[in-house]
């Protein structure tokens, strides 16, 4: 079972990270953007893995823009958070290629295989084992 942050979490967390109460402009959108990740249809749930979970989050959180400013913090922030949450302790990569990872999605809004794809790659490590 893959532990999801909050939504209401998630504004704490980016207040903590960015030194500023993030400015909500629409709370529904918050909400839905990091809901998309748990949704099911017919009992099967429509993104499998936390790869694809947290790939739909990106990409929800930088399409519907729920802050005035900080989507793509706000996003980063929640995917970071939430691997960790899941037990995957080690971020491969620079901060530049997450930048770059975040920015395409931003921007060119891949296909979502695709984000799970490079997720997977900068989340490589399997979870740690429960002591």
């Amino acid at each position: 079972m893959t532990h999801l942050v909050p939504a209401h979490i998630a504004l704490r967390m980016f207040e903590v990270a960015e030194g500023i109460k993030p400015m909500v402009r629409d709370l529904g959108l918050h909400e839905s953007s990091l809901a998309r990740a748990s949704m099911t249809s017919y009992g099967q749930e429509l993104y499998p893995g936390i790869h694809l979970k947290m790939a739909a989050t990106l990409d929800s959180v930088n399409r519907n823009h729920p802050l005035v400013d900080g989507n793509k913090r706000l996003a980063w922030i929640v995917v970071a958070a939430t691997y960790r949450v899941n037990g995957y302790p080690t971020l491969a990569g620079t901060v530049e290629e997450h930048e770059a990872l975040v920015l395409k999605v931003a921007s060119d809004h891949p296909e979502l295989d695709w984000i799970a794809d490079k997720l997977e790659s900068m989340f490589d490590q399997a979870p740690e084992a429960d002591v």
